[in-house]
């Protein structure tokens, strides 16, 4: 049963960049990483094992349970239904998360098959790169918008290095994946991303001040280098007027980030910052209910409240504490993206804090 859960693991990873359908609704690697839930507490039960969700960290088993009655809650008074797509998103990524932290305390084996699988979703998610650079201004790959592929890239190749203890080992598979993910970010033009990515950069170099570990980044920049020679001219100007145009215009954006962000909402009602808004029925924050907020934190406080932020910086304490400083700057990266944009239906993201969890939070038992 084993081998069906890593394959299944790694297939779900694969799919993990193809969105078939619409932003917001289930893609097919949902359906996969749910027959992983399956499978997994399936395994933790005729294994007479500890079920995966007791492994959440308290804070993260305390924001998805807060999570699922204030929109529990919210949908009865408001006689809405708005609010159930939400809870099952929470209930979904705690899910996949707790079965990722069940499967690497496992044992090292398992992180070479979780590795795997983020390595071929990022080089899956590489290749839709090449095929859209022609197509678009800012590509997209598989996915719907820029943004979500960026913030995909972001997240895997901070997975992968802190699965690697911060190491990156020079190995075929690992450095496509980390190209295609570096290629994914500046291809997307997302300055959120490109921000975070560097703040992953300082982490990595942080922890390789090492001779033996320094010449591995420069490989990784020479192949950097010498791909980006074998990419089309033309691809190449486009992503660098791109993300030269972007960098131009983002004084003026800073400027109306309350407006274009959907900030201005949490200033125009800010009683509900107290016990939260909940996500959906927006017809009641209008004029200014257009769209989501735009932004994870801000989010949160707006439609979860004091609790909910309070409960998540606690969760991204509790992960980090006991983590050295590299660490922190590398799950800094994905959080300075999500100042701007909502990544919190994002699964990678969740794995990912489940992955740092893993090798700096818990205590290790192997079974």
């Amino acid at each position: 049963m084993i081998w069906l859960i890593w394959f299944t693991l790694v297939f779900a990873s694969v799919l993990s960049p193809l969105y078939v359908y619409p932003s917001g609704s289930a893609q097919p690697t949902d359906y996969v990483f749910l027959a992983l839930v399956c499978l997994v507490y399936v395994h933790a039960l005729a294994t007479s094992r500890e079920l995966p969700l007791a492994k959440i960290p308290i804070y993260w088993g305390l924001l998805a349970f807060w999570v699922f009655v204030h929109c529990l809650v919210s949908s009865l008074v408001l006689q809405s239904s708005d609010f159930y797509r939400t809870m099952a998103f929470w209930v979904y990524n705690t899910a996949v998360a707790s079965c990722f932290l069940y499967l690497l305390g496992m044992g090292p084996k398992s992180k070479i098959y979780i590795e795997w699988g983020i390595c071929l979703g990022l080089i899956t998610s590489g290749v839709g790169v090449i095929l859209s650079l022609g197509v678009e201004g800012r590509a997209v790959g598989f996915f719907n918008n820029p943004n979500q592929l960026a913030f995909f890239s972001l997240l895997g190749i901070s997975s992968l290095l802190v699965l690697a203890r911060m190491r990156l080992l020079v190995k075929p598979l690992i450095i496509l994946a980390v190209l295609s993910g570096i290629l994914g970010i500046f291809a997307a033009a997302s300055l959120a991303a490109i921000a975070g990515f560097f703040l992953v950069v300082v982490g990595y170099l942080l922890a390789n001040l090492q001779p033996k570990q320094l010449f591995r980044f420069s490989v990784i920049l020479s192949l950097l280098f010498m791909t980006s020679l074998l990419v089309d001219d033309k691809a190449v100007t486009r992503i660098s007027e791109n993300i030269y145009s972007r960098s131009v215009v983002a004084e003026g954006k800073f400027d109306s980030i309350g407006e274009e962000r959907n900030y201005d909402r949490i200033l125009a009602f800010p009683e509900y910052t107290l016990v939260g808004a909940g996500e959906g029925h927006l017809d009641r924050f209008y004029p200014y209910d257009k769209n989501e907020i735009h932004s994870s934190l801000g989010n949160l406080l707006f439609a979860y409240g004091v609790p909910g932020i309070a409960l998540f910086m606690a969760l991204l304490y509790s992960v980090l504490r006991s983590s050295p400083p590299p660490i922190w700057f590398v799950v800094s990266g994905p959080i300075v993206y999500s100042l701007t944009h909502m990544g919190l239906r994002t699964t990678l993201f969740w794995i990912f804090l489940a992955i740092v969890w893993s090798e700096y939070g818990a205590k290790k038992s192997y079974a």
